[in-house]
């Protein structure tokens, strides 16, 4: 077996797998920023984070691959849908649980996705393969020093990842609306005694970090098989980046997703055995809640 997984070993094969890894980070750090805004916030762990990315995926798949808009009007379209999704599930179903045990919320959430993952089978077909929403174009540039071509479309999302992660950092500490998330997220008795409308400033946050789910999933339609399923497993990826910012810290969610999408790819250069990957996620997630999670680790700020 040894012999085998060196033989499988390419040098020349880095470059390119850095890039993939690069991509998938950044597709796993923009998810795993909304999913750390909404438990800061709220304190609600949303397992139907990957469900509302998948579901707003395949309204802007409707907008721009199937009528044929831009696809810049597509992911208009995922924004305002995700944004819109997030608002639905805190008003309705969370706002009123306030004051029940977490665990409730949760299993709320997780009601969502079975929600959600039904309504777009019945809509879209829960097995077929869809085409994927292209927003930029695959062509692109050689790396320099390397035979790599990185494509616009790649790019774009490293960058938009970034970008989106630098935002919510602004947001939260430069902005009035900022300003009272952070409040509610370290004390909201005392938010309100400042005179802070809670439910408002958590439906924002949900909204938030519902519309940037719906960003990483129409950016990762190219990577993946675009169905209902796979689309929701993936962004559940994001839970092991939040995991290593500790669902509070924005600097080492966007750092773990980035670390993920390399742990993920870099071992497909040793071995070609199917469920590598998320082997890989598996071992880390357990690595960090070991490490991050033990007894007396102090308590990491949102940002």
């Amino acid at each position: 077996m040894a012999h085998l997984v060196l033989a499988a070993y390419r040098p020349e094969l880095i470059p390119s797998f850095t890039v993939i890894g690069l991509v998938l980070g950044g597709v796993y750090a923009l998810a795993a920023v909304g999913l750390v805004l909404i438990y800061r916030v709220s304190g609600v762990l949303n397992f139907a984070h990957g469900a509302v990315a998948m579901f707003a995926t395949f309204t802007a798949y409707e907008v721009s691959t199937v009528q044929g808009h831009p696809g810049w009007m597509g992911a208009l379209a995922a924004i305002v849908t995700g944004a819109a999704l997030g608002f639905v599930i805190e008003w309705l179903t969370i706002r009123p649980l306030t004051g029940r045990p977490a665990l409730v919320k949760v299993v709320v959430t997780i009601g969502w996705l079975l929600v959600l993952q039904t309504a777009a089978g019945l809509i879209w077909g829960a097995t077929a393969y869809h085409r994927p929403v292209k927003l930029v174009s695959g062509s692109g540039f050689h790396l320099v020093g390397t035979d790599v071509t990185v494509g616009y479309d790649q790019l774009t999302t490293v960058v938009v990842a970034l970008v989106f992660a630098l935002a919510v950092a602004a947001l939260l500490r430069y902005t009035t609306l900022g300003n009272a998330m952070r409040a509610v997220a370290d004390n909201p008795e005392t938010a309100r005694l400042w005179g802070i409308n809670v439910n408002r400033v958590t439906a924002a946050s949900w909204m938030v970090g519902s519309a940037m789910a719906a960003v990483a999933g129409v950016l990762i339609t190219p990577l993946i098989a675009f169905d209902t399923f796979s689309l929701t497993v993936v962004v559940i990826n994001a839970f092991a980046a939040a995991l290593f910012g500790r669902l509070s810290s924005l600097p080492l969610t966007v750092i773990g997703g980035f670390l993920l999408g390399m742990a993920q790819t870099y071992p497909r250069m040793f071995s070609g055995l199917s469920g590598t990957a998320d082997l890989v996620t598996f071992v880390l997630v357990l690595g960090t809640l070991g490490i991050l999670f033990r007894p007396g680790q102090r308590k990491v700020r949102v940002v």
